[in-house]
């Protein structure tokens, strides 16, 4: 034992001395197969780090201490772990016991463990194996954390305290709020979370923030109205103080009431501002209409989806390309402005415009129209008798009546 150690238990063994005196001097009581512990109005144990600051601190009101076994049962202990020699986080438990003057601690009974400062977060179990010397926490008894918007769960956990790591295991669950008021540091209470997922492992970093979970990554994120949408990745990522994650591809969303699905590579879903983004290209199908592009913003709070590169619509018959598209889904309205192109089947027709307005029907397709704009057509019609694409084909021998050369397309 160093002796800073020793300098730190100072306290404790002091109270041990006397007693241990005492007990020497009653010659005439007969000696005891196993000692009573010994009771403490107080514990108090305190260790420094190699610089001389404190490093860590477990005081209790009443303790009794067993010699033989090295062990201090605690009622209501309290910890402080220090950060550069300031208070760090805040433990509390029901109970404790202490093995070999601090070598392990384990806490037991509604244990929390709280970051300190203006934005709390806190870690919670019913059982919790803290060994200082190794700057770590082992909770295998239904860990908890969470801040005033995020709560982690998992079957158990590991903290590396001075690292400000915290690995999940035991399928991870996190719960997310988008909006919650800061000082709190569990949203419980809030109602149904917004977004809901799960990952095979996870590991979070509470002081930062930093969030990670390989996958596979499954979820549900919950509307005031309407149905939501559930969604898988390959893995996430973010940070849960910035409200940021990002689920990387392969990303799918599917929106059973409003028969969408979506599939998207990396894409970030922005908590606070209820927005999910994409730069890379995707694709989409609403109900029947087949929706392409090579950047994506879906903002939850105007129910709008915005295709800002590349936008490309296709439907039975009927194709539309576009610098950029907007879709506003309650009400089912789309625009599509930038050098418009639509190329439809029947006729071979091709009309241009600066921009197109449409509404998707009740059959699940789009009809554009351009009010107040120019717009520029053009199609091939067929001669008198003639065939285009899509009639059925004539006879052996038979001539079409009155058939001529296909003039140029008409304009208009």
């Amino acid at each position: 034992m160093s002796g800073r150690r020793l300098q730190g238990l100072a306290r404790v063994l002091s109270l041990l001395g006397p007693l241990v005196l005492l007990a020497g001097c009653e010659s005439t009581t007969p000696r005891q197969e196993t000692a009573e512990p010994f009771l403490f109005r107080a514990l108090d144990l305190r260790q420094q780090d190699a610089q001389g600051q404190p490093a860590w601190s477990l005081t209790s009101p009443e303790a009794r201490y067993d010699i033989g076994k090295r062990l201090a049962k605690a009622r209501q202990p309290r910890g402080l772990i220090y950060r550069n020699g300031q208070p760090h986080y805040d433990i509390r438990a029901n109970g404790g016991t202490v093995v070999n003057n601090g070598e392990i601690i384990q806490l037991e009974g509604d244990v929390v463990v709280t970051l300190l400062g203006p934005d709390p977060v806190q870690i919670h179990a019913d059982q919790l194996r803290w060994i200082p010397r190794r700057d770590l926490m082992e909770i295998d008894r239904r860990p908890w954390a969470s801040d005033h918007r995020s709560r982690l769960s998992a079957e158990s956990a590991r903290f590396y305290v001075l690292q400000d790591r915290l690995e999940l295991s035991g399928k991870p669950q996190l719960r997310q709020w988008a909006a919650a008021p800061k000082g709190r540091p569990d949203p419980v209470g809030l109602g149904q979370p917004d977004l809901v997922l799960t990952a095979d492992s996870a590991t979070w970093h509470p002081r930062t923030g930093a969030f990670s979970a390989p996958g596979p990554v499954q979820g549900e994120h919950h509307e005031p109205r309407g149905s939501g949408q559930t969604l898988r990745a390959r893995a996430l990522g973010g940070n849960l103080r910035q409200q940021l994650l990002a689920l990387e591809a392969p990303v799918q969303v599917v929106d059973p009431g409003r028969k969408a699905v979506l599939e998207a590579q990396r894409t970030v879903w922005d908590l606070a501002a209820r927005r999910l983004s994409s730069d890379q290209p995707f694709r989409a199908r609403i109900d029947r209409l087949q929706v392409r592009g090579d950047r994506l913003t879906i903002d939850l709070g105007s129910e709008t989806v915005a295709i800002p590169q590349a936008c490309q619509l296709d439907q039975p018959g009927e194709q539309l390309q576009a610098d950029q598209c907007l879709w506003h889904w309650p009400k089912g309205q789309i625009r599509a402005t930038g050098a418009v192109v639509v190329r439809r089947r029947a006729n071979r027709q091709i009309t241009r415009a600066d921009q197109l307005q449409g509404r998707i029907g009740k059959n699940g397709l789009a009809v554009f129209s351009s009010p107040g704009s120019r717009v520029h057509s053009e199609l091939t019609l067929p001669p008198p008798g003639g065939t285009q694409p899509g009639d059925p084909p004539l006879a052996s021998g038979q001539q079409p009546a009155g058939r001529r050369q296909a003039g140029p397309p008409v304009t208009f």
